[in-house]
């Protein structure tokens, strides 16, 4: 198949996360998380790529010096997976692309398709995860204003609201339990709604917060690695854009999804 176009960086880490203390977490000793809690953690986030009429993954190739490159990639976004359907796909082959429609599946289903890929010494398909361009940007804008530039972004960022000192990150409550998660997500806005929250509910407190920038390739390698127990408190927390398609879809598809 004729090169289109290169994907996006794959995966890769980019910070790890180290966690301390949390008020009314338990700070023993514990193994890293079970492989189907991993899975379940990823689960929760919906992601985007393409398919034929027989359901089978678009793979683009292209040309890496004298070596051909087969990636399928899965994008963050929706919208940026339309884009790319509409604009550069359609521009440069209309007649594969009115036979391709858009697949939603899993962060989990797309992790293990990498784990998959990676146990296969024959596989020859990188799979590749599409940031949103936005929140790339926004992840260097933190970084470089925090005194540590960089001019590119290798991988998802996800934005972490935290304290300055003690290295605590701030927590939210989804379950009548009132069970303290630690939300990483893949808006910015997101994080700093969450932390100008915080900021009216306890101003003195406040002052001693911000947000920090990690992969999301670093949160599953610590998800997978860590033992510090606070790491099954972790929420990946999906973009407003995602939540809204979720709530968008009839409620038997939500439910399955």
């Amino acid at each position: 198949m004729k090169s289109l176009v290169r994907w996006g960086v794959t995966l890769g880490i980019a910070g790890t996360v180290i966690f301390a203390g949390i008020s009314g977490i338990n700070n023993s000793q514990a193994l890293a998380l079970p492989q189907e809690q991993v899975v379940k953690t990823l689960r929760e986030v919906p992601v985007f790529t393409f398919v034929n009429s027989q359901g089978k993954f678009l793979i683009i190739s292209r040309k890496n010096q004298s070596k051909t490159i087969s990636e399928i990639g899965f994008f963050i976004s929706k919208q940026d997976a339309q884009k790319f359907l509409e604009g550069k796909l359609k521009k440069e082959n209309p007649q594969l692309a009115s036979t391709i429609q858009i697949k939603t599946v899993s962060l989990a289903y797309y992790y293990n398709l990498v784990l998959e890929g990676k146990n296969r010494k024959d596989s020859e398909v990188i799979f590749t995860l599409v940031p949103t361009k936005q929140q790339v940007d926004s992840a260097k804008s933190i970084l470089t204003s925090s005194g540590k530039p960089v001019q590119q972004f290798n991988g998802v960022p996800l934005f972490v609201p935290k304290f300055k000192q003690g290295n605590n990150y701030l927590t939210i409550s989804i379950s009548q339990s009132n069970e303290p998660y630690i939300p990483f997500y893949f808006d910015k806005e997101q994080a700093v709604a969450h932390l100008e929250a915080f900021r009216k509910a306890r101003p003195q407190e406040a002052k001693n917060t911000e947000i920090q920038v990690v992969g999301l390739d670093g949160v599953i390698n610590t998800l997978n690695s860590s033992k510090d127990p606070n790491t099954s408190k972790i929420l990946l927390f999906p973009s407003r854009e995602s939540i809204e398609f979720l709530r968008s879809l009839p409620s038997n598809q939500q439910k399955k999804k």
